[in-house]
């Protein structure tokens, strides 16, 4: 059985089996897969190198040879169950070929079929970057949501259903201070995802994102992407300085505590994100910034880091926003308030 519905498969109606070696899945997967390979990272490199050599038949030998009967039991296994949660699942390789054929018989010899995916991760790869590649002839209205830092947009993106989360795909809060503990997908899987989402939302009159930079932390917004973003349609989300102040003490402070993350890592890494941007904001703020920093947690009010997020906005992140305000805003067609902007858009 081989499958080549590709947009189905990559909005996600099966779970995907993936059979590469773990090097090869890190490198670049795709979100609605697992990876279950069918030889480990050391076999694949000797099966390859026999194949360059003496080509097909002695690299499947090889591979005989080097998945034992108990290794492909296990192996076996492994599909098995995870088919048994998820019976909707196809099998792909790199190219659709010899690793998933082989997997296919030998769940045959189990009475179990499991399809393949022509073409394999190649194929869906390149049907991702095909995706980005039509997006100057999408018939779609993009939104860009702007606002000043800690206004809530990406609370606002959360509550409108045509919207994509850039910096969920990226795991990055975007911005100096936004790097997460875990890591940033690599930039394969980032360009795959926002396909994905693009592709899962593609029959929508408009889409809705947060306006963004060119790069989300380490990772780079595909070109044709950005440019769409920077010729779209922006609404700036309207936010007191005091609801900001308090949306940036909860996301980066609070919230963060209540993970039990400590707060001299906490402190650290608030300190080492402001080293980041110390040319800009200059020696003297940068010190007076710090200093405040480090008083604030000395004790557990936490009313007392509400001074050092006010400077850090309004000597540093409001005027580089009103700077960037000025090159967009013959592209602003509606300022509001949460509510507002949401029940525009829902």
């Amino acid at each position: 059985m081989l499958v080549k519905n590709y947009s189905q498969i990559l909005k996600g109606t099966y779970s995907l089996i993936d059979l590469r070696s773990n090097k090869e899945y890190i490198k670049g997967s795709l979100p609605n897969s697992v990876n279950i390979p069918i030889l480990d990272d050391s076999e694949r490199e000797k099966v390859g190198i026999e194949y360059v050599k003496f080509g097909k038949k002695a690299a499947i030998n090889m591979g005989e040879n080097l998945v034992s009967e108990s290794k492909k039991e296990k192996r076996v296994d492994l599909w098995i169950n995870h088919l048994k949660e998820f019976p909707n699942s196809i099998f792909y390789c790199m190219r659709g070929g010899l690793r998933s054929q082989i997997a296919q018989s030998w769940l045959k010899e189990k009475g179990v079929e499991v399809p393949i995916v022509i073409g394999g991760y190649k194929k869906l790869r390149s049907e991702c970057i095909n995706i980005h590649n039509s997006i100057k002839k999408l018939n779609q209205n993009w939104i860009i949501i702007g606002g000043k830092t800690g206004s809530g947009k990406t609370n606002l993106i959360e509550k409108i259903s045509n919207s994509i989360d850039l910096e969920k795909i990226a795991n990055h809060r975007g911005s100096a201070f936004g790097a997460k503990s875990s890591f940033q997908p690599t930039t394969i899987n980032f360009e795959n995802n926002l396909a994905i989402e693009l592709l899962k939302k593609d029959n929508k009159e408009y889409l809705v994102m947060e306006d963004e930079s060119r790069s989300i932390g380490k990772r780079i917004i595909p070109e044709i992407w950005y440019q769409k973003m920077k010729e779209s349609e922006v609404y700036i989300l309207k936010t007191s300085l005091e609801e900001r102040i308090f949306n940036i003490r909860k996301e980066y402070i609070e919230n963060i505590i209540q993970r039990n993350i400590t707060k001299e890592i906490l402190k650290n890494s608030i300190l080492d994100s402001l080293t980041k941007i110390k040319k800009k904001l200059g020696g003297a703020n940068f010190n007076e910034i710090a200093n405040i920093i480090y008083k604030s947690f000395l004790n557990d009010n936490l009313d007392n880091h509400n001074q050092w997020i006010e400077k850090l906005l309004t000597l540093y992140y409001d005027p580089m926003y009103d700077y960037q305000l000025l090159k967009k805003k013959d592209r602003v067609t509606f300022s509001g308030n949460f509510i507002e902007i949401k029940s525009k858009l829902n």
